[in-house]
């Protein structure tokens, strides 16, 4: 009984200020009168994220439940408390009006453990904006066209890959070849590497897409968790890429390099333009080696972003278009005719230009976009205490603010009917009528989406390849209504976009 008793002596003090401690971090909305989400220990509001609900289930019932009582509503994820902004002024004033207050991610990254996890996006400060203004010139039209003629090359080999299906008479997993046919230019394109996915029907870049993407419950946690507590998560050394993952992209990244160094190798890739940056500071060709360089660490970095942004995003954005065309057959005709149109004024080449030219095109990849942001959230961190007026509180300094992207374009009051696909929502008629801030699948301000124009040509090139000489219809094993993964951390659907394909 003395042991007992001892144990319970030692124990039970634990227990009641572990309770208090938990009490007073969920109390920090009602404290401040905010309308909030209840939060409860470890999932703070995310209870039943990724086993029964996807995040954006999560913040849509937020967003949706909160919105008009004021400008944002509270919740937590896990111990800390979020906003989560309603007010499509808030959203302008963070990503735009306001960024200084609103800089960074607040992704976490070990520059020194985990030099991968340095990239554009997570870095932060000073060192964000010194790397912004470096990789800016990477993405003019000039650069982007030049790196073009290599998405060019795997074009062909992405409608080939349909040729078994077709022959046999077998639906095709729309978003698994999206996926292999985004690797390919992708992979070529930052890496300068021939990953043959589409031929191979896989490869290991493939793979290690996967181990960065499919994330479990437990790793999303930790992922939440070493945003919320960064300092202590850099104390403790924890990474954000497993070992494997960095150690092959930081071998094929310096082994490419190396080898075109030795061998005088010039392409046209993202990497050539990072490599020039490396060793002269600059990618103008006519300027002084005066500029300061970057690493070899920072460009392996960007290189793996280049990567780690467009692969997945691209191909959610590329699968998802085309089911909505197959489910949709006479936009799907519109748009046919249209590449067709255009390909006959190009001399019947799907070249840069003639994909500037499709209008309507475009018109569905945004409309797609809408429905499916890849990103359904857009992350921002408080640099410094911000005072809102509805409610009246202050967004203290290192708060995590979630702008619902997804929900914004699902909102019936701002797109009416918001389950149909209708191309015609993005005319410059329609756009000119709404919210400068109702459409957000790149973010906005300047931290937005750096390679925007790069993803929606890749994305546009893959439609028009594919419609100039297939045809699309919905397979019985496509389930209406599309139901998310929830085990996804990007918006993946449960069973897969299952589609009939047919030869023109």
């Amino acid at each position: 009984m003395g042991l007992l008793n001892t144990v319970l002596y030692l124990v039970l003090p634990v227990f009641a200020l572990f309770y208090l401690f938990l009490r007073r971090k969920y109390s920090y909305w009602a404290d401040r009168n905010v309308p909030h989400e209840p939060g409860q220990f470890p999932m703070g509001s995310l209870k039943g994220m990724g086993t029964k609900y996807h995040l954006i289930h999560i913040t849509d019932r937020i967003y949706h439940k909160f919105k008009g009582t004021g400008s944002m509503a509270g919740f937590y994820v896990t111990l800390g408390p979020t906003v989560l902004v309603t007010d499509l002024e808030l959203v302008k004033q963070i990503l735009v009006k306001d960024f200084n207050s609103f800089r960074d991610r607040g992704m976490y990254y070990n520059e020194k453990e985990d030099p991968l996890s340095a990239h554009l996006v997570s870095i932060e400060g000073e060192k964000w904006r010194y790397m912004r203004n470096k990789l800016s010139p990477t993405f003019t039209s000039g650069k982007i066209k030049y790196m073009f003629l290599t998405m060019q090359e795997i074009g062909d080999e992405f409608v080939h890959s349909f040729d078994k299906y077709v022959e046999a008479h077998e639906p095709v997993d729309m978003k698994a070849l999206a996926q292999r046919f985004t690797c390919d230019v992708i992979g070529s394109c930052a890496f300068g590497l021939n990953c043959n996915s589409l031929k191979n029907e896989g490869s290991e870049l493939l793979a290690m897409g996967d181990k960065v993407f499919k994330l479990n419950q437990w790793q999303m946690l930790k992922a939440f968790f070493v945003m919320s507590y960064r300092d202590l998560s850099l104390k403790l050394g924890l990474r954000q890429l497993p070992v494997d993952v960095t150690d092959y992209f930081m071998n094929v990244i310096q082994g490419t390099v190396d080898h075109r160094e030795k061998n005088n190798v010039v392409r046209p890739d993202f990497l050539q333009l990072l490599m020039q940056l490396k060793n002269k500071g600059t990618i103008e060709d006519h300027a002084e080696d005066l500029a300061d360089k970057i690493t070899m660490d920072q460009a392996a970095a960007q290189a793996f972003l280049f990567f780690f942004a467009g692969f997945e995003t691209s191909s959610t954005a590329l699968s998802f278009a085309i089911f909505e065309l197959a489910h949709n057959p006479d936009i799907q005709e519109k748009t046919r005719a249209e590449v067709q149109r255009v390909l006959a004024v190009h001399g019947g080449h799907l070249t840069y230009e003639a994909i500037k030219d499709m209008t309507y095109l475009e018109q569905v990849v945004n409309e797609s976009l809408r429905m499916y942001p890849p990103v359904g959230n857009i992350i921002r961190i408080a640099n410094q205490p911000y005072q809102l007026s509805s409610p009246n509180v202050v967004i203290e300094k290192g708060t995590m603010v979630m702008i619902p992207a997804y929900s914004i374009q699902r909102d019936p009051d701002i797109y009416p009917n918001p389950s149909q696909f209708d191309p015609d929502r993005f005319t410059p008629e329609a756009i000119q009528a709404r919210h400068t801030h109702t459409f957000l699948p790149f973010g906005d301000g300047p931290r937005n989406c750096i390679g925007m124009r790069f993803a929606l040509l890749e994305v546009k090139f893959g439609i028009a390849q594919l419609l100039s000489r297939l045809s699309f219809t919905l397979n019985s094993r496509v389930k209406l209504p599309l139901e998310l993964e929830t085990k996804s951390s990007m918006m993946e659907i449960k069973g897969g976009l299952w589609l009939d394909v047919k030869k023109i």
